[in-house]
């Protein structure tokens, strides 16, 4: 399986890097929402962790771009954000889970 971890917090990208290697699966990482939105559109992912807070942009617009071009990977939201509005809109843009962190 292959994942995308968006996540620019880069100790926690590479602790969850190192723990889906492990579980045998394919990781690619991306810092930021530009990155993120290049490599969903270059590649073929079965999932991806997304974070909401990136520096260059909100991880719901990378969620929302996805969804718009029809891809079909499954999105899990990784997030500091626990507001139940936000993991509404989260869901309503096409998320297959939203996860509070810490976890």
């Amino acid at each position: 399986m292959n994942v995308l971890i968006v996540e620019d917090e880069r100790s926690l990208s590479h602790e969850m890097e190192i723990y889906l290697s492990r579980q045998n699966l394919n990781c690619d990482v991306a810092f930021n929402g530009k990155s993120a939105s290049d490599k969903i559109h270059a590649n073929s992912y079965d999932f991806v962790l997304l974070d909401l807070g990136l520096p260059d942009m909100d991880g719901l617009e990378v969620l929302k771009e996805a969804k718009k071009s029809n891809i079909e990977s499954a999105f899990i939201i990784l997030t500091a954000r626990s507001e139940v509005e936000d993991k509404i809109k989260g869901l309503d843009l096409g998320a297959d889970d939203y996860i509070p962190k810490p976890f």
